[in-house]
């Protein structure tokens, strides 16, 4: 029997069946995606040169083992996207920050060029995105070298050390849509990137360009050039050629001159940022805002007269910070002296368009005398007023305007010695804000006047031990209750016998204007004279107010006793500490320091107003070399002098330190009891504020925990590692120390407000 065989294929089936597998075959080459083909052999060399020149940065450990860079899953530190086997988005972020390694030579070695990475980078053509993130590279950027990148849409070359000047080919670069090179340490003038039409992000914030503020398309959304050189005027093609601008921050540049009004107008425009220049004069009262503006921070510049309507204060919609300014319509401005220097001539905005010629020469003239007759008629104005000031103020205190008076003829000369050398001390204050301080921040206290011995033997029980509230070398401390029923304290202290009564008149009459809302106010004085030399002093009695709300250390650890302060409580009572060191530094000249700036010292009231206790009251004097030095005139216990000179030299630094301390323990709600806790409670603030402000949370005082904003609690501190910088030349000055203070508690509110609003909105959800 014959065995069967399968039919084989007729032709005409075999025909029909390749007529079916051609769809399919066709379907499948469609589906197959470019990136799934592999990378080219000269792309993967490059990329894996690249790492070779990093010298091998953890973040590319990766490349050295993947068959296929294409195929690694993106991480935070590296991805790489590929097309038609080319590589088209490289990203690398490593662990060399500047913020971590403030110097290049603890980035990469010296052999590093960065003209060889992007030599390498430019053999990868089809990049569109291109980002190299805190690798530590440096060098100047190889312009040429980049020029070849055409493709390019992104480049982020931000946190490295690349220095130098901008190439001039970052303009030939047409299809960028963003560059990013903040944080390196460029320099110069920035090239024109008008040409690029599409760029519509441009950072190139902390670096130090400058001064001409850089030209750019009208394609740009984001502006960020903060914490640069840029001087001048804000330019106008700012205003009329960014229509689609979103985002701006020019802040901690130089800029000058007047603020264009129209900028926040903008109509896509959500922040601005013009703070820590030396913008100045009015904002005018037609200013208007773009409904979508959410944030604007016009801080810290020489700005006057009052805000315009839609900057006057927060809002739902809209955070506005204004302090540092010269505003007559805002809390946390400077004297209206700090804004007049330089800017009479800036005080409108100049008129707009050629006004009929105003580029000729006849232009010119007018404006020269247009601007000469401001000048002149603002400095008569000034001095106008200044003299109505001065006679009202003389009518008012006579004292103001007067030196001590000097010994009287009929004293001895060789007894007037020590009178002579007071008069040369303390003069009223020609410091800037000083006269304004004393005028504007002193509280309703009793009139200084002076007191009998009885009245105060009457007040302290005869000075029974029962009110005697603290013993040291210097002085014994009494409660006293007046006939009044107001409660003071009554200091003794014994008088130096080199003073003359004389002197010691003079200085118990600068100590009676020493009042400040925070200090404790002297409010009057005894003098006891020898029982067996009437005509000599032997004992002073300083009479101050009493303030029984405790001490600001006590309201940060007594929690069971007290009220515990909450943050905006805490920076509020750190203000008030550093307008009364303010209002010490300024009062007199040369000032009042090496104050006891401990926070035992700073005592709180009812209102929870911080006061500074025990403040230093020295005689001020001048040695036969120049030298300014400070006398106490009294005299310790046992008989030992304390009236020994002390040198004055960095004594308001001193102050600063102390004043540091206190931030310090604000911060945490714990004193350091030791320098070597103080050193490794900077170390943590400092690494916190560097790699994660959020680690902050972690060391503060967790009785503020959910009381505060991070950028407050940052900004405090700041405050406190500089105050308690090891050199005293690296401290700041008060008035530095207390306006940023102030801006901390600025963000603090709009930082409530925002946090209400949130409260107030799921309330209603």
């Amino acid at each position: 029997m014959a065995q069967s065989q399968s039919p084989s294929p007729s032709p005409k089936s075999a025909n029909l069946a390749a007529l079916l597998l051609l769809p399919l075959l066709l379907c499948a080459s469609i589906a197959t995606p470019a990136s799934a083909q592999p990378l080219l052999s000269s792309q993967a060399k490059a990329l894996l040169r690249v790492r070779r020149l990093l010298f091998y940065p953890p973040a590319l450990e990766a490349l050295r083992t993947a068959p296929d860079p294409c195929a690694l899953p993106p991480t935070p530190s590296l991805s790489v996207a590929c097309e038609g086997g080319q590589v088209t988005s490289l990203s690398i972020r490593g662990e060399r920050d500047p913020a971590a390694l403030p110097s290049w030579r603890g980035a990469l070695p010296a052999s590093f060029s960065s003209d060889a990475l992007f030599t390498t980078l430019s053999r990868l053509p089809a990049l569109a995105r291109l980002s190299l993130v805190g690798l530590g590279a440096w060098g100047p950027l190889p312009g040429a070298k980049l020029r070849r990148l055409q493709a390019l849409q992104q480049l982020n070359l931000s946190s490295n050390y690349f220095y130098g000047a901008l190439p001039g080919d970052l303009a030939r670069l047409y299809s960028l849509q963003s560059l990013v090179l903040s944080r390196n340490a460029l320099n110069g003038t920035v090239p024109s990137l008008a040409g690029l039409q599409f760029l519509q992000e441009l950072d190139l914030s902390h670096n130090r360009l400058g001064p001409a503020f850089p030209e750019v398309g009208n394609a740009v959304a984001r502006l960020v050039l903060a914490g640069n050189n840029f001087s001048g005027e804000i330019p106008a093609r700012v205003v009329g050629a960014l229509g689609q601008l979103q985002y701006l921050d020019v802040s901690g540049n130089k800029l000058r001159g007047w603020v264009p009004s129209a900028i926040f107008a903008l109509p896509a425009l959500r922040y601005v940022d013009l703070s820590k220049n030396r913008l100045a004069g009015q904002l005018p009262a037609t200013t208007a805002c773009a409904a979508a503006l959410a944030f604007v921070d016009v801080s810290a510049n020489m700005l006057t007269g009052a805000r315009p309507a839609c900057l006057r204060g927060n809002s739902s919609a809209r955070t506005v910070l204004v302090a540092g300014n010269c505003f007559a319509d805002a809390k946390q401005q400077r004297a209206s002296s700090y804004c007049s220097p330089g800017a009479l001539a800036a005080v409108l905005p100049p008129p707009q368009g050629n006004g009929g010629g105003g580029k000729g020469k006849g232009g010119e003239i007018g404006m020269v005398l247009a601007i000469a007759g401001s000048v002149v008629g603002g400095a008569l104005l000034i001095a106008l007023v200044m003299v109505v000031v001065l006679r009202r103020a003389r009518r008012q205190h006579p004292e103001v305007s007067l030196l001590p008076k000097s010994p009287t003829a009929s004293t001895p000369a060789k007894k007037a010695a020590p009178a002579k050398a007071t008069q040369k001390i303390i003069t009223p204050a020609d410091k800037r804000h000083a006269s304004q301080a004393a005028r504007v921040n002193t509280l309703e206290v009793p009139a200084y006047r002076v007191y009998t011995l009885e009245e105060l033997q009457e007040a302290t029980n005869n000075f029974s031990s029962s009110n005697l509230t603290k013993t040291s070398p210097l002085a014994q401390i009494y409660n006293g209750q007046l006939q009044d029923g107001s409660r003071v304290l009554v200091r003794c202290l014994r008088l130096n016998p080199k003073y003359s009564p004389q002197s010691l008149v003079q200085y118990l009459e600068i100590i009676s204007k020493l009042r400040h809302r925070h200090l404790v106010c002297i409010i009057g004085h005894c003098i006891v004279s020898d029982q067996e030399n009437p005509n000599i002093a032997s004992s002073v009695y300083l009479i101050s107010e009493c303030v029984t709300n405790g001490s600001l250390r006590s309201h940060l650890t007594e929690w069971r006793k007290r009220e515990m302060l909450k943050w905006p409580q805490r920076v509020s009572a750190a203000i008030g500490i550093a307008r009364g060191i303010q209002f010490l530094h300024n009062v007199t000249a040369p000032g009042i320091v090496k104050n006891d700036i401990n926070i035992e010292n700073i005592l709180l009231d009812k209102t929870l107003t911080s006061k500074i206790s025990d403040f230093n009251l020295p005689m001020i004097s001048t040695s036969k070399n120049g030298k300014i030095f400070s006398e106490i005139p009294f005299s310790v216990h046992e008989d030992n002098d304390t009236g020994s000179a002390h040198n004055m030299e960095h004594g308001d630094k001193q102050d600063i330190y102390q004043f540091g301390l206190i931030l310090l323990e604000v911060i945490t709600g714990k004193p350091t009891d030791s320098q070597s806790e103080l050193e490794s409670l900077k170390a943590q603030l400092g690494e916190a504020l560097t790699e994660d402000p959020d680690r902050l949370k972690d060391i503060a005082d967790p009785a503020i925990q959910g009381t505060f904003a991070v950028e407050s609690l940052c900004t405090v501190a700041e405050i406190a590692l500089n105050c308690t910088a090891g050199a005293p030349s690296d401290r700041p000055s008060i008035d530095d120390v207390l306006w940023n203070l102030q801006y901390s508690m600025q963000v603090q509110d709009g930082w409530a407000s925002s946090e209400s609003l949130g409260l107030s909105v799921q309330s209603q959800a």
